[in-house]
């Protein structure tokens, strides 16, 4: 290929130039995108491997915080799955339909089975009433928060003592003690009201 004049000459040049340095452009970004990826690749494993439980246990320490400002709260709901009785026997419960709850100074207690009608309208026996004592003990040194509290139900039934204990996940186990020697665990969710899918049925009073 010939050229008739110095300038069409130097712009062929120049093309060529062009594309080398586009060939070099290419070649630069790919060793960087490369090296840049290795040395992600290398600091995650390292962090994973060095500061895994670090991270782990600052993750609890936020949720632990966010639950306990739950309690204090003074409303939310345990969305109960599984009930023992007093002999440790368990049962798997409708967490819908199942649960303790607390909203300011009332409270309520729900025990539910499937398949049945109930004193409530849902397959069993909704108390409410009121929270005469309420105490929150904040876990400190690894220990997981509790919360002491009394209920009263409506015209003097359901009276009992119900110790709550919570671990970060938001799992809570509930042991409700009657005045009348009846005594069951609640295992399940603890959950803001707000966002809670629990139905109540009737209240026996």
């Amino acid at each position: 290929m010939s050229f008739k004049s110095p300038v069409s000459r130097a712009f062929f040049f120049y093309i060529i130039k062009l594309k080398e340095m586009k060939n070099i452009v290419v070649i630069l970004m790919m060793i960087v995108l490369s090296t840049t990826s290795t040395f992600a690749q290398i600091s995650e494993k390292d962090l994973s491997r060095a500061e895994k439980k670090a991270l782990r246990k600052e993750k609890e320490e936020k949720q632990m915080e966010e639950i306990i400002q739950l309690l204090h709260s003074k409303a939310w709901v345990i969305e109960t799955h599984t009930v023992y009785d007093r002999y440790n026997q368990s049962y798997q419960m409708n967490q819908t339909l199942n649960f303790i709850g607390v909203k300011g100074e009332e409270g309520a207690i729900q025990l539910s089975f499937d398949g049945i009608l109930g004193w409530n309208g849902v397959g069993g026996i909704t108390l409410e009433g009121k929270v005469t004592s309420y105490e929150v003990k904040e876990g400190k040194k690894g220990n997981t928060p509790q919360v002491n509290l009394r209920f009263q139900g409506k015209a003097g039934i359901g009276s009992a003592r119900i110790n709550i204990t919570v671990i970060s996940s938001g799992q809570a186990t509930a042991r409700y003690s009657g005045d009348q020697g009846d005594r069951l665990t609640f295992s399940g969710q603890l959950v803001a009201i707000g966002n809670s899918s629990v139905y109540k049925g009737q209240s026996l009073f």
